[in-house]
């Protein structure tokens, strides 16, 4: 049975990389790309983009504006917009409810084109939908719940490549605009926006960042342990911060897959926001990446007593009122 599950494994890992870039270029060849320029979309469109929800309907009053708009994009265990993977609720409904002035957006699935789920409207939405299932049943099929991690790692990869990067961070750049939109954003006030991006999602984000900047908002990446490249995006972004436990080996996966981030390269636009001064690299204490002591779990207690979640929604909470973009309502009521 663990040869079978292996077996399986390994050619999904080749049938995934082979097929990564699909649903990009079938979103290119389609005709939903005129050009790589990017435009805001009007309240029709802003509220006909959500991939799994095209019917909805523009409502008379939106959400008020704020000063600041933070986008969290989720890591590779995300399966749609619609729901979060549960470990990750608890820390985002914290942040939710704590930065002032400021507008939290999370319903963004960054690893497709469209945002749409992998189970619902797709021609294998059964199989990922049992995958989905699988994640939470005590079963030995359990382990094949792993292909929704791989499936949307490679995405992460397609981002970072040249060739369709370009095409698949537009599309994602589109659905973040019309995700702004529909959360009370006003184009010509432009209000800054940060993009939270946790482990594969900080790619996205730093991949989208140069697309979002041509709209005319001030952009900022913020890395929850990301793995990303030294992306064009980058260049763009008016602050990066790269948040990261002391203990993490994963993050320090990126400088292994993108080669463009080691000092050799130093025209490279990592080394070049290092060199200048807009990229920070933040410790935040003794986190693992993942499972007990990762950045979203109740525990083990750190050495001062805080929820390893805890830590990580405070460095994040902090960077943000140390540049000026949000408060802190804690601190707030303190006072």
């Amino acid at each position: 049975m663990i040869g079978q599950i292996v077996a399986i494994i390994v050619i999904g890992l080749v049938i995934a990389g082979l097929v990564a870039p699909n649903e990009a270029l079938t979103w290119w060849r389609r005709g939903e790309l005129d050009d790589r320029a990017i435009h805001w979309p009007n309240l029709d469109e802003a509220f006909g983009r959500p991939g799994d929800q095209p019917d909805d309907v523009v409502p008379t009053v939106l959400p008020a504006e704020q000063g600041h708009y933070l986008v969290y994009l989720s890591g590779i265990g995300i399966s749609g917009p619609d729901q979060l993977p549960a470990i990750e609720v608890p820390m985002i409904e914290r942040l939710a409810g704590r930065i002032g002035g400021t507008q939290l957006i999370w319903q963004i699935y960054p690893y497709s084109v469209a945002n749409t789920a992998l189970t619902q409207g797709r021609r294998l939405s059964r199989f990922w939908q049992a995958l989905a299932r699988w994640k939470f049943e005590k079963t030995r099929l359990r382990a094949l719940a792993f292909l929704i991690n791989l499936r949307n790692a490679f995405q992460m990869f397609v981002s970072s490549d040249r060739r369709y990067g370009p095409v698949f961070n537009l599309a994602i750049a589109e659905q973040i605009a019309a995700a702004l939109i529909r959360n009370g954003y006003a184009p010509e006030h432009r209000r800054p926006v940060t993009l939270l991006g946790w482990s594969g999602g900080a790619q996205i984000a730093a991949g989208t960042a140069w697309y979002l900047a041509a709209l005319g908002m001030p952009v900022r990446v913020m890395s929850m342990a990301g793995i990303m490249s030294a992306d064009p995006g980058l260049d763009r972004a008016e602050q990066i911060w790269h948040l990261r436990g002391d203990t993490d080996r994963v993050q320090g996966l990126g400088p292994l897959f993108f080669a463009r981030r080691w000092p050799v390269f130093g025209s490279s636009p990592w080394n070049r926001a290092r060199r200048d001064g807009r990229l920070q690299i933040i410790k935040i204490g003794p986190l693992k990446h993942a499972g007990k002591g990762g950045y979203f779990a109740s525990g083990p207690l750190l050495p001062d007593g805080r929820e390893p979640r805890q830590a990580t929604a405070d460095q994040i909470v902090q960077v943000l009122v140390d540049a000026g973009l949000a408060t802190d309502r804690r601190q707030n009521k303190m006072l």
